[in-house]
């Protein structure tokens, strides 16, 4: 017994020094399994050092042995943002991922305001939801992408993986409800659409998965008068066999399927971009 406080009272501590080590490097998460390591010691010594820590608001669990480390100009959000550890998270998961919809378009300055979860593209199986006080962050499940449409952004804590503005518009039309709704989709089209390569955007659109999708975006694009945008794609679309579809997959289905319009879209809903 005496030896084993003995052996805490020398570890008590280390774990701090560590994490400020971290800090200093630009990093702010680390796992529990790294800090056994790094410490040379056990897990039981490693959980009491993070009782005080924790409440001292220097760190904060994750998900179950992922921590993020909490610098000072964060401790009253209770965490840091979530782009200071979410590559981390998924490399330690072992999980390809990128970030989408509205966080991605805020990146291209596409955002009216920060939106109050993350929403990140990961490969199937299933993930469990972040729904915590200080971090909220839902997974959306795609069987694959093109890393050719995917951005490195960079930040305080190293990079991460965000889509491109071609991949977030078709992102955007294609989980519309999750973004907000097919108006609120609107609102941030009509500025992403500056940062939009139109011959890009038709590859982009040639490696989706959805060509409903696609005819939402080009509508949008040409209603929200940005038919540059969507020339390239309009081109290719037409040499795609495509059916009619709904502007708005959430709303009431209409009773008409005339479209009137190029993209075969199905005008269920009023458009009102909220600029």
């Amino acid at each position: 017994m005496y030896i084993y406080l003995m052996n805490l009272s020398n570890t008590y501590g280390q774990l701090e020094d560590y994490l400020a080590k971290l800090q200093a490097s630009g990093r702010y998460w680390f796992t529990l399994s790294e800090a056994e390591k790094e410490l040379n010691t056990s897990s039981k010594s490693i959980h009491k050092q993070l009782v005080p820590l924790a409440r001292k608001k220097k760190m904060v669990m994750i998900r179950k042995e992922f921590y993020a480390i909490i610098a000072p100009e964060f401790r009253i959000n209770g965490a840091p943002p979530v782009t200071y550890y979410i590559d981390g998270l998924m490399k330690t998961l072992n999980r390809s991922y990128y970030i989408s919809l509205l966080n991605a378009a805020a990146w291209y300055g596409a955002a009216h305001q920060q939106p109050q979860k993350y929403s990140i593209v990961v490969h199937r199986p299933y993930l469990p939801p972040i729904k915590k006080d200080y971090a909220r962050v839902d997974f959306i499940y795609k069987s694959q992408w093109d890393n050719k449409d995917i951005v490195q952004q960079k930040t305080n804590a190293g990079y991460v993986n965000t889509s491109s503005s071609e991949l977030t518009a078709l992102d955007l039309c294609y989980y519309s409800k999750r973004a907000g709704g097919i108006n609120h989709v609107a609102t941030v089209l009509q500025e992403l659409a500056e940062e939009i390569n139109p011959q890009t955007l038709e590859e982009v659109a040639g490696r989706f998965s959805s060509l409903m999708a696609v005819q939402r975006l080009g509508y949008l694009l040409e209603f929200l008068g940005h038919p540059e945008k969507a020339h390239p794609l309009k081109e290719w679309l037409n040499n795609q066999k495509h059916h009619a579809a709904l502007l708005d997959p959430g709303a009431n289905d209409s009773s008409s399927k005339v479209t009137g319009n190029d993209w075969k879209i199905i005008v269920n809903t009023e458009i009102d971009p909220d600029l």
